[in-house]
């Protein structure tokens, strides 16, 4: 249960790090359109307007559709990586994601406004059940369906990567602009500098969760007044499409006193725009309602 519980919450965590925080949604496989980049674009001026660059990313990824993407982060001596393919398209966005790592395996699917988790050995022992997959619904009425599956459901749908410039705009700014190559493609490269104070209360009016008092008192405590920053990297191709975005938070987990000297940075990079993607939820037969198996477990 605590395994399930955690990795939701890592999940979210890795959602919200595609975008520095995200969109759209369609049931059943991406509509295999073309891809912007077989149109062959020519590679414009960067933009010095990051609610104009959002605007244009935004109708791109809306365009596309679909991606695939890895997210690897590093946190002093830790490192993850995770894989994962998604579709934005309309009101139901789905998407898939594998954590593999020594310490955590997981394979999790947001599919139908609803959260899968796929139960290992010691997961079904310990939640007594022979179901394959768990499932947390955004809309349950259980505590953790409450917090986690609403955190979830939101994380997924603002995960555009369209929004880390929406936030730009109210947490950050451009600071500069050129153009380079990224893996042998003329790029435009941006570097942001994202506001932690201001984006935090972004994320945590948008999830509509409010931190508790204490949580809230130390995280003003730690961060008011101190101007602590995110530098963020980001790589657009000629249809204003996420090639890589860097995150660098080593200031802000140094402003938290998070213990350890070392760096802490995700970078994600976006491949496969347009291609194909079928995400479908695992058949019901195999699907435990974790509240339900919760109860029968006696949790």
């Amino acid at each position: 249960m605590k395994r399930v519980t955690t990795l939701a919450a890592i999940t979210t965590a890795a959602v919200l790090a595609l975008s520095a925080c995200g969109g759209e949604k369609q049931p059943g496989a991406a509509a295999p359109a073309p891809a912007p980049t077989e149109q062959k674009s020519l590679l414009s001026a960067p933009l010095g307007d990051p609610i104009q660059l959002a605007t244009l990313t935004r109708e791109s990824t809306k365009k596309a559709k679909s991606f695939k993407m890895t997210l690897e982060t590093v946190a002093g001596t830790e490192k993850e990586k995770v894989v994962g393919q998604g579709v934005y398209d309309g009101d139901n966005p789905r998407f898939s994601m594998t954590l593999d790592d020594v310490s955590q395996k997981a394979e999790v699917l947001w599919v139908d406004n609803a959260f899968f988790f796929k139960l290992d050995a010691d997961d079904k022992a310990e939640l007594k059940t022979d179901k394959a997959y768990v499932k947390l619904s955004a809309d349950g009425q259980d505590p953790i369906s409450q917090v986690l599956g609403k955190m979830m459901s939101k994380a997924i749908k603002e995960s555009d990567p369209s929004r880390t410039l929406e936030q730009v705009s109210k947490a950050g700014k451009i600071t500069k602009s050129d153009q380079v190559e990224l893996n042998g493609e003329l790029t435009n490269h941006y570097v942001i500098e994202i506001e932690v104070e201001k984006v935090i209360a972004l994320i945590v009016g948008e999830v509509g969760i409010p931190f508790p008092a204490d949580v809230q008192q130390k995280l003003d405590a730690k961060l008011k007044g101190k101007n602590v920053t995110i530098p963020t990297e980001l790589w657009l191709n000629a249809d204003q499409l996420p090639l890589q975005v860097v995150s660098d938070q080593t200031a802000f987990m140094k402003a938290m006193g998070v213990p350890g000297d070392g760096v802490a940075k995700s970078t994600v990079k976006y491949t496969d725009w347009g291609s194909p993607v079928n995400i479908t939820a695992p058949p019901a037969d195999q699907v435990g309602d974790l509240t339900e198996i919760m109860k029968k477990a006696g949790r």
